[in-house]
């Protein structure tokens, strides 16, 4: 069976870090850390200098180039360029991946939640990368947002208003909702609320998604591995585009219990207990 190509997208500070290690948990997926795969072919087979994205640091672009630039070749279609540098990224590990070895592989993927669904990208995607879904991520905007301004590795936020990182998220949720109407690729929603609450459930889903076979024992594991523990919600006043976006995901603008911090911190405390007791979130 040939592998296909699966992509998160959605927005930044949205858990897509933590689902690609529950993703790479099945045996049958390897999903990178930001390789910057895609942008990388999408400017090399259109000849193209191959520099950042606008929406992006280059750091993963510029690991990927270090270490595979010469594995690029115009004999070779995107498609097998992309299998050919992600199957080596796998064993060789990237970042804060460690290698892996994985015969069988179903499914091969990057995280890329802005490029992956910017306009220009997307038609690259389909007429190159057959078969391909897209596994959409989202989180309440207001908790994105605050996750951007506290992310200490967060150059792309440096100076960056809340305003500003709001109407970023706005922007690109409304791009994924632009792929949505064209029903041209299958998509998967996946809150990441749910990913930290219902950590079984909503790997099961996904893993169905990809119509892939799995056990009991990778759903535990997914659930060991995933904190459940909640964080004091922000909030912001958002434009009307904001809120619509929003409440489609069952987001609100108020929320009495994730503002209180009493309530936070009593069910955090009751989370880290039951993991001293049990091991599991």
């Amino acid at each position: 069976m040939m592998t296909k190509t699966v992509f998160i997208i959605g927005n930044k500070r949205s858990g897509s870090t933590q689902l690609v290690r529950l993703m790479n948990l099945h045996p049958n997926v390897f999903m990178s850390q930001e390789s910057d795969i895609i942008w990388i072919l999408y400017r090399f087979h259109h000849n193209l200098e191959i520099v950042p994205y606008q929406w992006d640091t280059p750091v993963g672009m510029n690991h990927t180039l270090k270490k595979y630039a010469q594995l690029l070749s115009r004999d070779k279609t995107p498609l097998e360029n992309f299998v050919t540098i992600q199957t080596n990224l796998m064993k060789d590990g990237f970042q804060d991946i460690k290698p892996m070895h994985k015969e069988n592989l179903l499914w091969i993927g990057d995280k890329k939640p802005f490029q992956q669904i910017d306009p220009e990208i997307v038609p690259f995607i389909k007429e190159h990368f057959p078969n391909s879904k897209f596994i959409h991520l989202i989180r309440h905007p207001f908790a994105a947002v605050k996750s951007s301004k506290v992310f200490k590795s967060g150059e792309l936020w440096k100076g960056t208003s809340e305003k500003d990182i709001l109407k970023l998220w706005t922007r690109h949720e409304s791009r994924v909702q632009l792929e949505k109407d064209k029903n041209e690729v299958p998509m998967l929603d996946v809150r990441y609320e749910d990913i930290i609450s219902q950590t079984r459930t909503s790997m099961a889903r996904l893993f169905d998604f990809l119509e892939l076979k799995y056990d009991k024992q990778i759903l535990l594991e997914a659930r060991k591995i995933t904190r459940s523990t909640i964080r004091k919600h922000p909030r912001f006043n958002c434009p009307p585009e904001t809120e619509a976006i929003m409440s489609q995901y069952g987001y609100k603008t108020k929320s009495f219990w994730l503002e209180n911090p009493l309530y936070v911190n009593s069910f955090n405390g009751l989370k880290k207990l039951k993991r001293k007791i049990t091991g599991i979130w």
